[in-house]
């Protein structure tokens, strides 16, 4: 599954809105399947929502609007730092689990249709993308990883990246309590402050090793973090990822 990255720019097609910002993208997001879910700038204005935030769009279930993930975390459960969404009077929307990056409007997470598989797609949204990045210096990020969120803090991942940006390479990995890892390689650090890269995983469903997943990804905020995903062949490795700088 070939994931795709998206600025919010590149949703008029759905809905009619308009950028914000010079020297910051309003809102920078990806998915790793665009026929499931659409990740990019609010548009729904009403109730809970507001338009301009990050926000995400259930496109395979015609709901295709974004809504702000601030507004949804007020009809969603909490525990362990993350937001599910999908009982009660949402549960035709499928199944959400997602996370905020420290109090940044930065999301990341997970969707699936809650009785197909090959429906699960991963996907992050960020207000005030970055759009460039220092030329020297590094950093690194606390980074926590979203893959089949079974509603336990055990099954959540937890890593560090390292940015060296005079390299223009960020390295790292994630590893949840029972082994599993996935590794973002030595992706490269974007003069668009965008992130691409190739990763690899180990120890799910017994796998030993698994490759070529894509990475990508954005620095939000100043760089004071970042968002992204690991799109693997099929969907049961892909994985979300979101973090602050330490």
């Amino acid at each position: 599954m070939k994931k795709q990255v998206i600025a919010s720019s590149l949703l008029v097609a759905m809905a009619a809105f308009s950028l914000a910002g010079q020297s910051q993208a309003a809102v920078v997001g990806g998915s790793s399947n665009e026929n499931q879910i659409i990740a990019g700038e609010s548009q729904v204005n009403g109730g809970p929502h507001t338009a301009g935030l990050a926000g995400i769009a259930a496109a395979s279930i015609n709901i295709n609007l974004a809504v702000d993930f601030v507004g949804l975390t007020g009809y969603s459960s909490f525990a362990n730092d993350v937001y599910s969404l999908g009982s009660g009077g949402h549960s035709s929307m499928g199944a959400f689990n997602f996370a905020q990056v420290g109090t940044d409007d930065v999301w990341f997470g997970e969707w699936s249709d809650g009785s197909d598989s090959s429906t699960r797609t991963v996907y992050y949204s960020g207000a005030d993308a970055d759009t460039s990045v220092p030329s020297s210096g590094s950093a690194t990020y606390s980074v926590v990883g979203i893959n089949n969120y079974d509603g336990t803090a055990d099954s959540l991942l937890n890593g560090t990246f390292t940015a060296n940006f005079g390299t223009s390479t960020l390295t790292g990995s994630m590893t949840s309590v029972s082994g599993n890892t996935v590794n973002i390689g030595a992706a490269t650090i974007n003069s668009d402050a965008s992130i691409a890269g190739a990763g690899t995983a180990t120890g799910f469903f017994g796998s030993t090793f698994v490759s070529g997943g894509d990475v990508s990804g954005q620095f939000y905020n100043g760089h004071s973090s970042l968002a992204g995903l690991v799109d693997f062949a099929g969907t049961q490795y892909d994985t979300a990822f979101g973090g602050s700088q330490d």
